[in-house]
């Protein structure tokens, strides 16, 4: 299914995905009380969205735990004009009735000075030749030298849609940035790699903040679970071997407000834990579950985490006031434990026989008092 960008951009904000043009969704509700060591999140998203990722525009790579605030600026791809670019498709996107635009706009005032489009008769000069629709590979005859064109343009490839289940919607047009100039090669190929964008426990394009529902706390362990039922195995995803984890800060809007911090994973087949580190403030945090996809591209997972401080140690009841000594004028038998009147109404356990040698052998005897206990001994402890 694809989804139309009219519909979709106001839904969606950034989330460790450097130049998709939408990403992962981190908006919340009220933090849920009761935080919880060893918390398990299933890595089963009802939602993903797939899109093509123009890695040569960019630097040959995609870094999901990147600071999705930063500005980028994409180096063109070098084409000539009256040559051709194949744009080689990820196999998870269905191409066949897939159409391009070429629009350039070299003084990047927002005003086209030319567009050509495949939608156009063929008559039409500025009519843009596509083939290949329905292999994977897509191949568009660039127009001849046009002075009014200019030199830089974005080649748009849409409608495309996705050769999975339905929880898959894609997200196009596929864009390039392109440069002609003459020393270009002829035949320019490009493969852009699949970024599958998902969000725990709710949909992606969802338009309320979503937190997990227990808060997690810093220093404890937290796992993920990929789920027998989750449609990242679509992707050909078998286990968790390759995941990488970041944390990142996120403002009041649930936009994060710079790079993923990574963290130590470790990896048991489907299942994966990393810690909280002990240090980390309480508030809330955006997780970031990256892992490569085997046909090449990665999937990302966000979690929108809230981490509360550990419980404080449990203050100590203070000591009981010291007894009076006891006479043992009760002492009956020469074994077990007898009750002695205290002179207070209560009655004062004494160790006797066996357990007297056994104390003694610690310092002393010991007295106990039963019946009544100090009021510190029956309070709650400090939090």
């Amino acid at each position: 299914m694809s989804s139309p960008s009219s519909a979709r951009r106001p839904q969606v904000q950034r989330l460790g995905l450097v130049g998709v043009g939408t990403a992962l969704l981190l908006v919340g509700i009220a933090s849920p009380a009761g935080a919880a060591t060893d918390v398990v999140i299933p890595l089963e998203p009802t939602e993903v969205l797939l899109t093509a990722f123009p890695v040569e525009n960019l630097g040959g790579s995609m870094d999901p735990m990147a600071d999705p605030n930063a500005a980028l600026t994409p180096t063109p791809v070098e084409v000539r004009y009256g040559g051709t670019i194949t744009v080689d498709l990820p196999a998870e996107l269905d191409d066949s009735g897939v159409g391009a635009e070429l629009v350039f706009d070299d003084d990047a005032d927002g005003t086209p000075e030319a567009t050509y489009s495949s939608s156009l008769a063929p008559a039409d000069p500025n009519h843009l030749a596509v083939t290949g629709q329905g292999t994977g590979s897509i191949t568009v005859t660039l127009p001849a030298d046009d002075p009014v064109a200019g030199d830089d343009a974005v080649l748009l490839l849409e409608p495309l849609d996705s050769t999975l289940s339905p929880a898959f919607t894609v997200v196009d047009p596929v864009s390039y940035a392109l440069g002609f100039a003459a020393a270009a090669p002829a035949a320019q190929t490009v493969q852009p790699e699949l970024i599958a964008a998902s969000q725990v426990p709710c949909a992606i394009t969802s338009t309320t903040r979503c937190p997990f529902p227990t808060p997690v706390t810093a220093g404890s362990t937290v796992g993920l679970d990929l789920t027998a039922g989750s449609p990242l195995r679509e992707l050909g995803i078998t286990d968790l071997t390759g995941v990488v984890v970041g944390l990142a800060a996120v403002d009041a809007d649930g936009v994060p407000t710079g790079a993923a911090a990574t963290l130590p994973v470790q990896v048991a087949g489907a299942r994966a834990s990393f810690a909280v580190p002990a240090g980390t403030a309480a508030g809330t945090y955006g997780l970031v579950v990256a892992q490569p996809v085997p046909s090449g591209g990665a999937s990302v997972v966000a979690v929108e985490l809230v981490v509360e401080p550990p419980a404080a140690a449990p203050v100590a009841a203070p000591p009981a006031a010291p007894s009076q000594p006891v006479v043992n004028d009760g002492l009956r038998s020469n074994t077990g434990v007898e009750p002695v009147a205290d002179g207070a109404g209560g009655q004062v356990a004494v160790a006797a026989g066996a357990g007297m040698l056994l104390l003694a052998g610690v310092g002393g005897a010991v007295v106990v008092r039963g019946r009544r206990r100090p009021a510190a001994e029956s309070g709650t402890c400090g939090a």
